[in-house]
């Protein structure tokens, strides 16, 4: 399952928000408030004075995350400060949009784009017509990395980063001293009521019955060879099924596996490996105080 159909409908963004405020910890740990918080004051330090600050929130979600930081930008003595809110939902990005109004941004500095990250090869190509070549940059991937396979996410990432522009990213941890472990504990943060009912919401829209199958969860290891693991859910039909989708037939045999959702569970060590191989440098990070989330700051790539 394309990833995007998850999110791109009003209903299915819903139960993703909702998923997202009862199991995040950047909704549920106030330590995880703090990290976001001292990522931003940081980048603000790093664009003092500018003239213009263009934030590209890439994956934007509601736009919480960028609300802190185009506050600490719009105290610390920028000229003009923009965003441009990226998601593949347009209810979303249109509540970045209002997000970005609450902080104190004017509308006509607030630039909504609905763009499939995941189907779209050339981010700063695509993005180009909304950007100012001449503007300093925020570039946010808050929420993305765990969504993205190691060798697609970052690669695009780093080929949109310029040199003097400032990267935060954020990454889903496995806390504590041993990766396997860490990745056990955290499992029900996915495999619950409300994750599995957004993840089939899919399905369900396209006429499946719950009785069509079974939705299975599991721990897996990363398909390319990273080393990762991540969470996987999948429906297992259990009867033939014919669906229709935009004029086109699908048949799905009894027994056959979609694959509706992952999630990847990184170390912070991993992350910097991670940005160093996609030629991102590795700037401060901060991690949340139970070790399960963490926001890395790259001072621009590395060419």
């Amino acid at each position: 399952m394309h990833p995007p159909f998850l999110y791109d409908t009003p209903r299915r963004a819903l139960l993703w928000l909702r998923v997202h405020e009862a199991f995040s910890p950047a909704c549920t740990d106030p330590s995880v408030a703090g990290i976001y918080e001292a990522a931003s004051e940081a980048s603000a330090r790093a664009m003092a004075g500018a003239g213009e600050v263009a934030v590209i929130a890439l994956g934007c979600g509601s736009g919480q995350k960028e609300r802190r930081l185009l506050q600490r930008l719009l105290a610390c003595g920028c000229e003009t400060v923009r965003l441009v809110p990226v998601d593949v939902s347009p209810g979303l990005a249109l509540m970045a949009h209002e997000a970005a109004l609450t902080a104190g941004l004017p509308a006509s500095a607030c630039t909504p784009v609905v763009m499939d990250l995941a189907g779209v090869e050339d981010w700063a190509a695509a993005l180009a017509p909304w950007l100012q070549p001449e503007a300093r940059r925020v570039v946010t991937f808050f929420g993305m990395l765990p969504n993205l396979t190691p060798g697609t996410g970052l690669g695009r990432l780093a080929a949109l980063v310029r040199r003097d522009d400032v990267l935060l990213l954020s990454a889903n941890l496995a806390p504590g001293p041993d990766y396997e472990t860490g990745v056990e504990r955290t499992a029900p943060l996915y495999d619950n009521a409300p994750t599995r009912e957004w993840v089939s919401a899919v399905l369900v829209d396209l006429g499946v019955a719950r009785d069509d199958g079974e939705l299975e969860f599991r721990i897996a290891d990363c398909p390319e060879g990273s080393g990762l693991r991540r969470y996987e859910f999948a429906f297992v039909f259990r009867r033939r099924r014919v669906l229709e989708v935009a004029g086109r037939r699908h048949a799905f045999e009894a027994g056959e596996r979609v694959g509706l959702f992952f999630s990847y569970r990184h170390t912070p060590e991993r992350v910097r490996t991670l940005m160093g191989t996609h030629g991102l440098r590795a700037g401060p990070s901060w991690v949340s105080a139970n070790g399960d989330e963490g926001v890395f700051l790259s001072p621009g790539v590395s060419q």
